[in-house]
């Protein structure tokens, strides 16, 4: 009955989406020799889609490999840990190898992630490292007072307005956040010496912040193979007893990918002046 009141036109166009809508329901059935692809790109600023995606592909009997590729200089420090958490429980699981691919950089957050998974590749001319911990803002006080600006602050304890832009640190200050960030820092190593099988003794010089080049990384031990994505791919094939075609598979969100990357980079600016520790190059 409701067809009859459809002209040609919007018949036409309600078949064309149920069309499309066939086409996408059928491009979801992927190959039973799959390998996934998580690209991390970018400042880390949150770990849900990546958590979800690692626990759907790592459910997922046609998935036999899972590969992370990572572009990023680092982020927040609890979205990094919770990613690396994930990685580190399904590489414990051995329900499928999981292999990072670093691009151009894998920094500070961005190689937190990558110490979790079986195994680092990575390109000799990358980015790898800066092990450490940062925290930053800035302070407006004689910018203000040339304003003619004042403020009042009223607070129930010493350290409630610590790192306020309108004073300058006391001692106190200086002393409550080196804490804080040393703390932070010694968790970080601590996970690296851990995954990487180097004494803290001898991980303490390489883990003061800078970085190295993939061939540099290699010969510390923060990395296992120099190579290529393309080499990583074939190291999961041998790694899941692979042989044939594959298909790549990627997670949804990265149909929005160009969307999700701009909203990333408005985050950082937005936050990158506050007072957050982050996991992140500098």
């Amino acid at each position: 009955m409701i067809l009859k009141y459809l002209s040609k036109k919007n018949l036409f166009i309600l078949l064309s989406v149920f069309i499309l809508f066939l086409i996408t329901f059928n491009s979801n059935d992927i190959n039973e020799n799959s390998i996934a692809v998580v690209n991390i790109d970018g400042v880390i600023l949150e770990s849900g889609k990546f958590v979800k995606a690692l626990d759907k592909f790592n459910k997922d009997a046609n998935i036999k490999a899972i590969i992370l590729r990572i572009n990023s200089p680092g982020g927040s420090v609890a979205p990094s840990q919770e990613i690396y958490e994930k990685i580190n429980q399904l590489k414990l699981d051995k329900k499928k190898p999981i292999v990072t691919s670093v691009s151009n950089v894998a920094a500070s957050g961005g190689y937190y992630i990558a110490i979790g998974s079986d195994l680092i590749v990575t390109n000799p001319g990358s980015i790898v490292g800066s092990i450490g911990v940062i925290m930053s803002y800035p302070i407006t006080k004689n910018l203000f007072n040339n304003l003619g600006i004042d403020f009042n602050t009223y607070k129930s304890g010493e350290y409630k307005d610590s790192g306020s832009p309108y004073r300058y640190n006391t001692e106190n200050d200086d002393k409550y956040f080196n804490e804080v960030i040393e703390d932070l820092h010694g968790q970080f190593v601590l996970e690296v010496s851990r995954q990487r099988n180097i004494p803290l003794t001898e991980l303490k010089e390489y883990a003061q912040g800078q970085i190295f080049t993939g061939n540099q990384a290699m010969q510390i031990g923060l990395v296992d193979r120099i190579g290529t994505f393309e080499d990583a791919l074939n190291i999961s094939k041998n790694l899941a007893n692979i042989s044939g075609d594959i298909d790549l598979v990627y997670p949804e969100y990265e149909k929005y990918s160009f969307l999700n990357n701009f909203i990333n980079f408005y985050d950082y600016l937005s936050i990158k002046n506050y007072l957050v520790p982050m996991f992140i190059m500098n």
